[in-house]
């Protein structure tokens, strides 16, 4: 895969203090990749370095193999959606849309077909002549969303775009944002602190923590083999049990329960399930262990022929091949 985006030793210090140490990534042409992490790890400080808001402090930042020291936002060949639409009031859907196109004197016909193909791309036809206090939450997202890709960008860059709206509809536009950049091809860079929501989308993840990636990889590697601790305890939900130089972590989906006296060889630990959470087509088994001063979280899912009962006394167990070592 071609790199589009490449970040070579970035550095951001704010009034002396570091908020992002030596960093290096590349980026993917076409790729979805993800900024995750919590709130004050650096993530959408890298992103407004690589949309130009913001200098490096140190290091260099380069857009399909040319420098971008030096070149202003408006002249970097990307775009940046943010979670605040900034939409013109005043102004109708394609009204919006046009703007950026006749502030860069595109000729006319051109305009009106990049227009076309937003407003298709977006779902937008039907609604191109209200105004943006007549369009829901979702709705004005859309439009900032074909705003920005009427500009044909590169790379789009995107900064908690969902994160102002209600969870089902957080959702629907997960999936919408997800085949809209698969069929145009181009590269978004997102940032979000919703693991779930860079789970769902995203094709890499950067998971950040004090202006450093801990581990980039697919959703798939990020979940099942996270290389460290905090990436283990920040995505999903994870059981850490202490082995002597290392931790080993095993994922509550993973863990298996069994009557005190059954199959006393495959026992691990007991303890005695203190809580249950009921959450539709599972539940949440909490069990106190007995010999380590720790809760163990367990799912049961619907259909299991076992049905456990706060303050039954049980075995957890799991396979070797499910547990994860980190090593201190």
């Amino acid at each position: 895969m071609k790199t589009i985006i490449a970040l070579e030793s970035i550095e951001k210090h704010f009034s002396g203090s570091v908020v992002i140490p030596p960093l290096s990534l590349t980026i993917g042409e076409g790729e979805f990749l993800t900024l995750l992490g919590p709130s004050g790890c650096g993530k959408t400080t890298l992103l407004r370095m690589i949309a130009g808001f913001e200098e490096p402090t140190a290091g260099e930042i380069y857009l399909d193999g040319k420098p971008l020291t030096n070149v202003p936002p408006y002249r970097r060949d990307m775009n940046m959606v943010f979670q605040q639409y900034a939409l013109f009031p005043h102004m109708t859907v394609e009204e919006n849309i046009l703007f950026g196109l006749k502030m860069k004197k595109v000729p006319a016909a051109e305009q009106q077909r990049r227009l076309e193909e937003a407003l298709q791309y977006t779902h937008l036809a039907e609604l191109r002549k209200r105004t943006p206090k007549q369009l829901s939450g979702g709705q004005q997202q859309r439009v900032a969303i074909a705003r920005a890709i009427v500009n044909n960008p590169k790379v789009l860059l995107l900064d908690e775009p969902l994160g102002a709206l209600d969870y089902q509809l957080r959702k629907n536009l997960q999936l919408e944002l997800k085949n809209l950049q698969k069929n145009l091809g181009i590269t978004f860079v997102y940032v979000t602190h919703d693991q779930e929501e860079a789970m769902a989308m995203s094709d890499r993840i950067a998971v950040m923590n004090k202006g450093r990636i801990e581990q980039i990889a697919t959703p798939a590697e990020i979940y099942n083999r996270p290389r460290t601790l905090f990436v283990a305890t920040f995505i999903g939900e994870n059981n850490i049990f202490r082995s002597g130089d290392a931790n080993i972590a095993v994922r509550p989906e993973k863990i298996r329960l069994y009557p005190l006296e059954a199959e006393q060889d495959k026992h691990r630990m007991t303890g005695r399930i203190i809580d249950m959470v009921f959450l539709g087509n599972l539940r949440k088994l909490y069990i106190r262990l007995y010999e380590e001063d720790m809760t163990v979280l367990a799912h049961q899912y619907a259909g299991d022929s076992r049905s456990w009962r706060e303050g039954d006394q049980v075995a957890i167990g799991w396979a070797p091949e499910d547990e994860v070592t980190l090593w201190l």
